[in-house]
């Protein structure tokens, strides 16, 4: 058996150039791996990984996650460092949290995306190669260019009020149960196999949800959803083309909602909403909007809220458009 995740608990990283008295040779990029996406990465796997990845890339430095919210802080210091190119090398998390910390470290950093995940939604957008060296290759050759990220305050399980940066889908509803019934899974047979048996999970037990939207300052109006996403990009959900008209450099949001679906409507029609022609559907309404405001309908209930395939937290929660905040190679 492959000995899967070989450093054990901490994965291996550069040297501790401060303590070292040594500074970092900034002008390289530096390259933030999660070891444990798309399925792990073993010891012989990771030496052909380095191969493809100089190969593509060139002379780079490495830092490794080593839990939740780290590639957040690696980017954001990174960024604060003068580090001027940051690759993000992982899952759709990943790839939100190295987002994040670069937005919020300010500066003119740029971000490369070397797709490494099970739902590779993101990816999709993009247009990314999924193999290592193309898309290495393609995070040097590409010019940098400005697109927009969306920022989202919410209340985190604790119950304290957060914020944080997110790139591609939030969302909230049955998509938010959904994914954390995915995340909680194996993930073995791949993002979308993963989706659907977590669908057909989910709907037994679920009711749509009860909410007061508020668009671009508008009146809040309540409404009953099955989900609604809030697109930066087009995918989640393990390709569930939800936004297909998003554009990430238009300084807005694509608002999907989807309405008061039963149980058997949700299984006959899901196949639409992952080909993208949902949006002609009766029951699905979609604007563009700059901000947002939801909250439950029924103070105190407790409505998850999902953010790059993560869920943080739930509603109420503000959603913010960011108008080229992030310089992306792609």
């Amino acid at each position: 058996m492959v000995k899967m995740y070989w450093w054990a608990m901490k994965p291996p990283s550069l040297p501790d150039v401060a303590a070292c008295g040594i500074l970092p040779a900034l002008g390289k990029p530096v390259v933030i791996v999660n070891p444990r996406s798309g399925g792990g990465i073993s010891e012989k796997r990771w030496a052909s990984v380095v191969g493809a990845l100089t190969d593509g890339l060139g002379v780079f430095d490495t830092r490794f996650t080593e839990a939740p919210g780290h590639a957040r802080a690696i980017a954001h210091d990174e960024a604060q460092a003068g580090r001027t190119l940051v690759v993000a090398m992982g899952g759709d998390g990943t790839i939100s949290e190295v987002a994040d910390g670069l937005v919020a470290a300010g500066g003119t950093a740029e971000m490369g995306i070397i797709p490494r995940g099970t739902g590779g939604d993101f990816r999709r957008t993009l247009g990314i190669e999924k193999e290592v060296s193309a898309a290495a290759a393609r995070v040097r050759k590409s010019p940098a260019r400005p697109v927009d990220v969306g920022c989202v305050s919410y209340v985190a399980h604790g119950g304290e009020k957060v914020s944080r940066h997110f790139i591609n889908v939030a969302s909230f509803g049955f998509s938010s149960v959904v994914a954390e019934r995915a995340n909680d899974s194996s993930k073995r047979l791949g993002g979308r196999a993963s989706f659907l048996s977590a669908v057909v999970r989910s709907i037994l037990s679920y009711d749509n949800a009860e909410v007061t939207v508020s668009v671009d300052g508008g009146e809040a109006r309540r409404m009953t959803l099955l989900l609604a996403a809030v697109g930066n990009g087009r995918f989640f959900g393990g390709g569930m083309k939800i936004c297909p008209e998003a554009k990430l450099d238009d300084g807005s949001f694509d608002l999907v909602a989807v309405g008061d679906l039963g149980r058997l409507e949700v299984l006959a029609k899901i196949h639409r909403i992952y080909s993208g022609d949902h949006l002609s559907m009766k029951e699905v309404r979609s604007v563009r909007c700059r901000s947002l405001r939801v909250a439950p309908a029924v103070p105190g209930e407790r409505i998850p809220v999902e953010i790059d395939g993560e869920t943080p937290g739930h509603l109420p929660a503000n959603f913010e458009i960011r108008q080229g905040a992030l310089r992306l190679r792609s």
